[in-house]
């Protein structure tokens, strides 16, 4: 029940591409700056160039055993952690609660490394692949690994991607400087953009595409790629054949993504490539959903770095929990970047049901949108296991194959979270092998339609993109009063407060959502269903009551003494008005879903006390929808655009009327104890549940600055 009226952004910030400047990736800061005159042939043919692909050739070796040896670490330590721990100290396969202290661990230990080592353990992964600068320095690559360990084996949703960039951009530079300290800079980004390329590219299984990566995310074209390209790919080709032999020593593994089972490809039809325009917008909206969720908790994680990492660490961990307990599958699915997890996925696809599927991808982009907003590491490989997943779920549909849904969801899913549309298509090409071939057209299909929906899309939240980085400790920012529900003319940045009213009613209206599928309360039963529906309503209580804060912190004071008591009575006033009756019809659903927990209710009892409450509080949201909604539209002005703001509240009504109408359909026959109508009960519900879902995400979005704004005619007690 978002109604409250959202803050204007800066918009500056809603450009596509305002997270993805050309800044460059470690060793490679603004290549495109290079003079123009420099003729790249007779720089090829100097002796100097010889001798720096001679050294990337030197270089991709030591590089290549510390990626290696890097991965193999993350690898052993989560062995030991999630399976050879549990086997010694309880004798049996990790419980359902096991990863909930280690990623309360992890968040804490991640949190200390950026707050009290140099580099802040390397840039926020929220922004894709951005690092500006150049490449980090020798006292920063500590910190870089040292979070990068963390999040990566104690189970956070990220890849080593982004570390080993950073990682091999950081020796290739400091090589560089201690061969000759007095190097040209462009010898400096040479070297450096072929110590990411070693250390990256044999993790994405082809050297190759690790090149395009570096290249497409920095921006590199003209003379610039001559130059580099070679060194970098050279250097690729040795960290190849460095990999291949310490799997052959070691036997601890190749750690590169591959899928060794694809289902079998059929030849593209107008069906499948109609199918890949729905899929590049599903994972463009996805991905935006993603990178909301992380880019609106960056501040909140500015306020206090320790404390809120380590609760974000605990909701994944409680996330992963509750996936094992609700599908009876490993948590492991959940956590982890998920290049582990993607070829079983794969292979066993047909043993996944679909509300199993949906369940899997709804906690995965969850943890992965909270992972990003704290966490260190990279966002490939979560996105390619989310897409993959959604492939799979989606390969049931009229004229869709499995192996075209998982290349288009791979596809689409890596264009809206890296907004690198070569690179995302062949990342789902290459790694299904042969049979990518078979499927290029509907993956281009779908890459392109989820990077142009993504570019046009606005910013979720591009006031927290601002949010510096580099500081570990504390963001401060003064929340603004004057950003209260009656609205008012003023343009200032949201509170944290207006996120979490946004998340809470997000997070509610979603589980409101879930509950409501047919073929999830079939999977879960009717007793978690009904839990699920309880959850959310806790969700909406505690919103509705930030939200009945706000407004009463909003109301005017005697003289100049601000109100600070909650329980105040100012009926006059639509907003506190509108926010009371709110809050009340959240209790009265928290009444009502927590006696729907006991499913064994007689007639009588379930009309007392779930139907009435129930109905009770659907009344009382759609007179707080009435009351939001008038006041919205007492600001208006005849010719021009609507505010956000009575948008917010249209859709708000036209979730509470169907609430209101399951509310009707949900009623209980006292002769035969039968709910009156529960298919058009449970379709009311989806269908509120949406709406209310719908009006908390544009809270996230600011006003567009051509957008009149109601001003507070001062309605007061």
């Amino acid at each position: 029940m978002s109604w409250r009226r959202d803050i204007r952004g800066d918009p500056s910030h809603h450009k596509g591409a305002s997270h993805h400047k050309r800044a460059g990736l470690p060793g490679m800061s603004e290549p495109a700056a290079s003079a123009p005159s420099v003729d790249p042939v007779a720089v090829i043919r100097s002796k100097t160039y010889i001798a720096a692909l001679v050294l990337a050739a030197v270089l991709g070796v030591p590089i290549s055993i510390i990626a290696y040896g890097f991965l193999a670490l993350v690898a052993a330590v989560q062995r030991f952690v999630f399976i050879g721990l549990p086997n010694q100290v309880l004798a049996g396969p990790a419980p359902a609660w096991w990863p909930v202290p280690w990623l309360v661990l992890c968040g804490l230990l991640t949190a200390l490394t950026i707050r009290y080592l140099p580099g802040t353990g390397g840039h926020s992964p929220a922004f894709g692949f951005k690092a500006g600068g150049g490449a980090p320095s020798g006292r920063n690559l500590v910190g870089i690994v040292l979070a990068a360990l963390t999040t990566l084996s104690l189970g956070a949703v990220l890849g080593p991607e982004g570390p080993l960039i950073a990682v091999g951009g950081g020796l290739g530079a400091l090589t560089v400087h201690l061969v000759k300290k007095d190097a040209p800079p462009m010898a400096s980004t040479i070297m450096a953009s072929a110590g990411s390329f070693a250390a990256v590219s044999t993790l994405l299984g082809s050297p190759v595409l690790g090149a395009f990566l570096i290249m497409e995310a920095a921006g590199i074209g003209g003379m610039t790629l001559s130059l580099v390209a070679l060194p970098g790919l050279l250097a690729s080709g040795v960290g190849a054949l460095v990999f291949v032999g310490m799997d052959d020593w070691t036997g601890l593994g190749s750690f590169s993504l591959a899928l060794p089972v694809v289902p079998p490809t059929v030849p593209p039809t107008l069906a499948s490539l109609g199918w890949a325009v729905v899929m590049g917008a599903i994972g463009a909206l996805l991905g935006w959903l993603i990178r909301g969720v992380s880019l609106s908790l960056r501040p909140v994680v500015h306020l206090n770095r320790v404390l809120v990492t380590s609760v974000l660490g605990l909701l994944i961990g409680v996330t992963a929990m509750t996936y094992q307990l609700i599908s009876g599958r490993s948590f492991t699915q959940v956590l982890f970047s998920g290049q582990d997890a993607l070829p079983e996925l794969v292979e066993h696809a047909a043993d996944y049901s679909l509300a199993v599927l949906v369940l899997l991808i709804a906690c995965k982009t969850l943890v992965y949108g909270l992972s990003l907003s704290a966490f260190r590491g990279g966002p490939v490989f979560p996105s390619m296991f989310i897409g993959a997943a959604l492939g799979i779920a989606a390969s049931g549909l009229p004229g869709m194959d499995p192996a075209a849904g998982i290349g288009m969801g791979m596809g689409a899913m890596c264009a809206a979270m890296l907004r690198l549309p070569l690179t995302s298509t062949l990342l789902a090409t290459l790694l299904m092998g042969v049979d990518g071939v078979a499927v290029t057209p509907q993956v281009v299909v779908a890459v392109a339609v989820a990077f142009v929906i993504t570019s046009v899309l606005p910013a979720p939240d591009p006031r927290a993109s601002v949010a510096p980085d580099d500081v570990g400790g504390v963001l401060h920012r003064a929340p603004s009063r004057a950003d209260h529900a009656t609205g008012t003319s003023s343009a200032a940045p949201s509170t944290v407060r207006d996120r979490w009213i946004a998340w809470l009613f997000i997070i509610g209206s979603s589980l409101f959502a879930l509950g409501a599928v047919p073929l999830y309360a079939e999977a879960v039963g009717l007793r978690l269903c009904a839990v699920t529906f309880f959850v959310g309503s806790l969700f909406f209580t505690s919103a509705a009551f930030l939200q009945y804060r706000e407004a009463v912190d909003s109301l005017p004071a005697a003289g100049s003494t601000r109100r600070h008591s909650v329980w105040v009575w100012a009926p006059r006033n639509l907003p506190w008005l509108a926010g009371a009756i709110q809050l009340a019809g959240t209790l009265w659903f928290n009444w009502s879903t927590g006696n729907a927990m006991a499913i064994n209710l007689s007639a009588e009892l379930a009309d007392q006390r779930v139907w009435r409450p129930d109905a009770l509080g659907s009344v009382a949201f759609l007179l707080a929808s009435g009351l939001a909604l008038r006041d919205a539209s007492r600001g208006t002005i005849a010719g021009r655009p609507r505010p956000r703001t009575w948008k917010i509240g249209v859709i708000n009504m036209a979730g509470s009327v169907a609430f209101g109408i399951s509310a009707v359909a949900a009623f209980v026959i006292p002769s035969s104890g039968d709910v009156w109508n529960a298919e058009l009960a449970n379709l009311g519900t989806f269908a509120g549940a949406l709406c209310f879902l719908s009006g908390a995400i544009l809270m996230l979005s600011p006003e567009s600055a051509d957008a009149s704004v109601p001003l507070d005619r001062g309605t007061h007690p």
